[in-house]
């Protein structure tokens, strides 16, 4: 019996040692450190508008998520109206050419200049509803991501109109908020640990900024101070606008 007991004593020891850094090192990482849960990523982003014109959306070429290329077609606008405007004075030309071949410098000078200037006027009329019309055609200004398409086919455009917004992969990072009371643990150049729910996988970070331009803190009584986490882009498989956890030490 004693002997029992004694072996029993000895499997009982042998588990607490195990068991109780287990326990202590899960309970310390718990009280060692905060959790940011408001964080997610971004990356410089660029809004993406038709230049000068206003019309319906007859085409979307992209969605989110699709890689795009600097020059490729992003969305196509209904282009009757410019094609029109086009037309009528490529008309409008011809017809003073005409015209001017008709007339004779020499016995009608006034005619004849009166036609060249209005022949100048219309041409360079024509070069700008040329560049209108080309305009209806909106392609993407760099090389990037979309990030998010904001129109369907249907809509009607202006120029204040953002289609899409694209961002640059390579320009990553992650954008996270604390709360004033957290501003004595999160601090430039620190050193964090980012955890992926989606994956369920980590990667680290390093603090860029603290701070900066903070538009919740005007609409909620409690401020909202944005964090702008960089992190190694090739170990961390992540996508623009995931919500990621940020652990930071005590």
């Amino acid at each position: 019996m004693n002997r029992k007991l004694n072996i029993g004593i000895v499997i009982l020891s042998i588990i607490l040692i195990v068991a109780i850094p287990i326990i202590y090192s899960d309970l310390y990482s718990k009280f060692s450190r905060i959790i940011i849960k408001r964080a997610f990523v971004s990356a410089k982003v660029v809004g993406v508008s038709p230049s000068y014109v206003t019309g319906m959306v007859t085409k979307m070429y992209v969605k989110s998520g699709d890689i795009v290329k600097r020059g490729q077609m992003i969305a196509f606008i209904d282009d009757t109206l410019y094609r029109a405007e086009v037309e009528r004075k490529k008309s409008r030309l011809k017809s003073i050419e005409l015209e001017l071949k008709q007339v004779d410098n020499s016995t009608d000078p006034n005619r004849y200049a009166q036609l060249k200037a209005e022949f100048d006027v219309f041409q360079k009329d024509l070069k700008f509803s040329e560049l209108m019309l080309s305009y209806t055609r909106v392609s993407s200004p760099v090389d990037g991501v979309v990030a998010k398409d904001l129109v369907h086919v249907g809509d009607t455009v202006s120029p204040t109109t953002v289609l899409v917004y694209i961002y640059n992969p390579k320009t990553m990072y992650v954008k996270a908020y604390i709360t004033p009371d957290y501003l004595k643990y999160v601090y430039k150049d620190e050193k964090v640990e980012i955890f992926d729910p989606q994956s369920k996988k980590g990667f680290t970070g390093i603090v860029d900024k603290v701070g900066g331009l903070n538009l919740f803190a005007a609409c909620n009584t409690n401020p909202q101070i944005p964090v702008k986490i960089e992190f190694n882009l090739k170990k961390a498989d992540v996508y623009f606008g995931e919500p990621l956890y940020v652990y930071v030490k005590r």
